[in-house]
């Protein structure tokens, strides 16, 4: 395992004594952004073409992060609502969402598909969730279907698929896999210009010697 510290000072010793495509400078700043968007982009693609592509859908530990957000009150509808204070990684069925969850005994609330829950009744919230909360994301908002439901809560704990640069202090450890640290620095040199993109060579078979 390697720290975010690490990880950024050996991109920057690599990306200095490589070949940059310009002159310009680059501050730990910006590297520790490229690492969080690059971890996001391959952990995405290896849930996608590795976890879900068997069946799986639990997501590594690595991808999940956890908040604590406060509940509002729509001005439009009176309902709950909540605020995604970054936006997961994009998958199917907002699965990006991992959970919503009260803050005390960690009760999960119900998904919904996004805007389904208009589509529900009092009766039928009452009958199909059990007297339980359903939420659904629309955007950067979650709405809380309660209607005749006492939410009675007035935070709640989110837990988003994102590797989130800005909560990863310097010395904390990347539970990366070890494949994954190698592809990490590859591509982010690749993005500074200090290595050229890997292109796939076609043979060309009128070609004669």
């Amino acid at each position: 395992m390697i720290t975010k510290g690490k990880l950024t000072d050996q991109i920057l010793r690599l990306y200095s004594g490589g070949n940059p495509s310009d002159d310009k400078e680059i501050s730990r700043e910006d590297i520790n952004l490229l690492v969080g968007q690059v971890i996001n982009r391959l952990l995405k693609t290896d849930h996608i073409t590795g976890n879900m592509g068997t069946g799986e859908l639990f997501p590594p530990h690595t991808l999940i992060s956890t908040y604590i957000v406060t509940i509002e009150q729509d001005e439009t509808t009176d309902n709950p609502i909540a605020h995604l204070p970054v936006h997961p990684i994009n998958l199917p069925r907002n699965m990006g969402v991992w959970s919503v969850e009260t803050l005390e005994s960690d009760t999960a609330f119900i998904p919904l598909q996004s805007g389904q829950g208009f589509l529900y009744s009092k009766q039928d919230q009452l009958k199909f969730l059990e007297g339980q909360v359903g939420y659904w994301v629309e955007g950067s908002t979650i709405h809380f279907g309660v209607q005749d439901v006492d939410l009675n809560e007035s935070k709640v704990k989110i837990k988003l698929l994102i590797v989130d640069p800005t909560i990863i202090g310097e010395y904390d450890y990347l539970a990366l896999p070890a494949e994954l640290e190698e592809g990490v620095i590859k591509e982010c040199l690749t993005i500074l210009g200090a290595l050229q993109k890997q292109v796939d060579k076609v043979s060309d078979s009128n070609n004669q010697l």
